[in-house]
């Protein structure tokens, strides 16, 4: 079973998506601040999708994110 982190974000939707792992989704959780929670039949968390996420900042902080770990790293951390 594959691991591998996914992050989706559909725009229209304004629908933030964080899979964890692969798997069937057995259940689903949704929590009082727009956050659904999927869990397989062992009760392991495959996804959480967070609702409204452009509202609540999240695309603008992950997209932050994304940019510091695309950026080259400063000149006295490349020399070490």
């Amino acid at each position: 079973m594959s691991r591998r982190l996914r992050i989706l974000y559909d725009p229209e939707a304004d629908v933030l998506v964080v899979k964890l792992r692969e798997g069937a989704v057995a259940d689903e959780e949704l929590l009082d601040n727009d956050v659904v929670v999927g869990y397989d039949r062992e009760g392991r968390v495959v996804y959480v999708e967070v609702l409204d996420a452009s509202k609540k900042g999240l695309v603008s902080a992950l997209a932050e994110l994304a940019k510091a770990g695309a950026a080259p790293r400063s000149a006295s951390k490349a020399s070490e």
